[in-house]
């Protein structure tokens, strides 16, 4: 089985979680526990079903995730990368508690809108 992670939006705010190993929904993908036990997955969604129906999050689902030589997880679609890091528009903008995912590889210099940035 590849390794997965258990993500939701957060109810009361939207958002993004995910779920850690203490059963508690963390704001940061580094804090997920990574399942890689069809058992324990299957476990896992059945918990987060029922924080589904305890209204405490919404649309649980699990995501395919690896793991960098640094220990970091990291969501293998780029549609969870953005939602696990932040916008793709520019670095900047990104989730400061999670540096470096979203690095521009060409030394792209910042994007100044109306001489705002």
């Amino acid at each position: 089985m590849t390794q997965q992670v258990i993500t939701a939006n957060r109810l009361n705010d939207g958002l993004v979680v995910f779920l850690a190993s203490d059963g508690c929904w963390a704001d940061s993908i580094l804090d997920a526990q990574v399942l890689s036990d069809d058992t324990e997955l299957d476990k896992r969604l059945t918990m987060a079903n029922a924080a589904e129906q305890a209204k405490i999050i919404v649309g649980p689902y699990a995501i395919e995730v690896t793991e960098a030589e640094d220990g970091d997880v990291r969501p293998v679609r780029f549609r969870e990368r953005i939602r696990a890091y932040g916008p793709s528009t520019h670095a900047d903008f990104a989730r400061q508690d999670v540096p470096g995912h979203l690095r521009h590889l060409d030394d792209v210099s910042p994007v100044y809108f109306n001489g705002v940035g």
